[in-house]
């Protein structure tokens, strides 16, 4: 996978630039309300809830929204699951959300990634991991007015990484802290002036770089950031990128790399909306900015071998299999367009679409 974000320079530059347009795959099922972290494994799309709800791991099809899979974590309790997140061995769950700052009992479980995607698994044993911030030293509780709480989470190499919801100063510092059981303190590293709440993270390892999803304090407006070309983990040293997303007014909670050139996105229930599942085709070029070069929709993804795909211009798509074999080419006239390619075997597909320079990359599973 190519890297999300490409800027014009290489020193540290906050950019901002047209609003991006995600578009909504499905509603979620109503069992997914508060939604709140999301993570794309082998092809499967799979969600938490956050505080209040079941200390369980729901698989969703993203066809529909609604759930084919749940398993239990039976030996964890659900205070605030805010973030998933997984490397090769294991998939971690946040439980660190912190509205009133006064947590003193935050939490990372670990379970194991093949147990979990085990069709014949209901429930988990989890390890926890264990932190305190060690900078904290005011406990009193102050409800959306602190900087101490926390919703977004990656895993790079050996190590975990929280960027925090810092309600006060519109800030998210950066904290890294092994990714082994245990008693740990999460070490601050840096600090982003995210200009709103951080609340989702995913890390794309074949490019290392990261990609950050919130929404403005009051107002949610939601927006990505992007950040790049930093110097090993210390992810805010390098490029950076913070875009808009042209989405209304919903609380973005979730963000996943979900294939080539693409990103989903999860928001919870609110008086603005139902809880759904969003896609985000996102140009990547030699351009200074990031850009979504061409209004490109595609869904579903995963589905049967047929899929709808709308495009703003005439077009040639074409459809490449792992191997970068063109195995299917369609002209694509603006509007809608139906594309059946149920003759060919089960796998990860790549569709390349656009015209010029404007040119998307989306990945599409059957």
């Amino acid at each position: 996978m190519r890297s999300f974000f490409s800027l014009l320079l290489a020193t540290p530059l906050y950019l901002s630039g047209q609003a991006l347009v995600p578009s909504v795959i499905t509603a979620l099922s109503s069992t997914l309300n508060e939604t709140s972290g999301l993570v794309v494994l082998n092809g499967e799309v799979w969600t938490q809830l956050d505080s209040g709800n079941p200390n369980a791991l729901y698989r969703i099809d993203p066809s529909d929204g609604q759930v084919l899979r749940s398993v239990t974590v039976s030996n964890a309790s659900n205070v605030d699951w805010e973030e998933i997140t997984a490397d090769g061995q294991w998939l971690y769950i946040g439980d660190f959300g912190n509205n009133l700052g006064s947590r003193t009992d935050l939490r990372i479980y670990r379970v194991s990634l093949a147990d979990l995607l085990d069709l014949a698994t209901t429930e988990l044993l989890a390890d926890t991991i264990r932190f305190t911030y060690p900078l904290q030293t005011d406990f009193t509780p102050a409800d959306r007015a602190n900087d101490w709480d926390m919703e977004a989470m990656v895993a790079v190499g050996d190590s975990l990484f929280l960027f925090s919801k810092n309600w006060l100063s519109g800030t998210s510092y950066l904290y890294a802290l092994a990714a082994e059981p245990g008693d740990h303190f999460a070490s601050r590293r840096d600090t982003l002036d995210a200009q709103g709440l951080i609340t989702g993270a995913a890390y794309d390892a074949d490019n290392a770089s990261i990609v950050l999803v919130g929404y403005t304090n009051g107002t949610y407006r939601p927006f990505v950031w992007g950040l790049d070309a930093f110097a090993g983990t210390n992810f805010f040293s390098g490029r950076k990128e913070r875009r808009m997303l042209d989405a209304g007014l919903v609380q973005m909670e979730a963000i996943a790399v979900a294939g080539s050139g693409i990103v989903y996105l999860t928001n919870e229930w609110s008086l603005f909306g139902s809880a759904r599942l969003w896609q985000l085709p996102v140009e990547v070029g030699a351009g200074p900015k990031l850009e979504q070069r061409s209004k490109v929709a595609l869904w579903p993804s995963p589905n049967d071998g047929r899929f709808v795909i709308e495009v703003d211009r005439r077009c040639l798509l074409e459809l490449f299999d792992m191997e970068g074999r063109r195995v299917r080419d369609q002209v694509l006239r603006p509007g809608t367009n139906h594309v059946d390619f149920g003759d060919l075997p089960n796998g990860i597909y790549v569709v390349r679409t656009g015209s010029g320079n404007h040119v998307l990359r989306m990945s599409v599973v059957r």
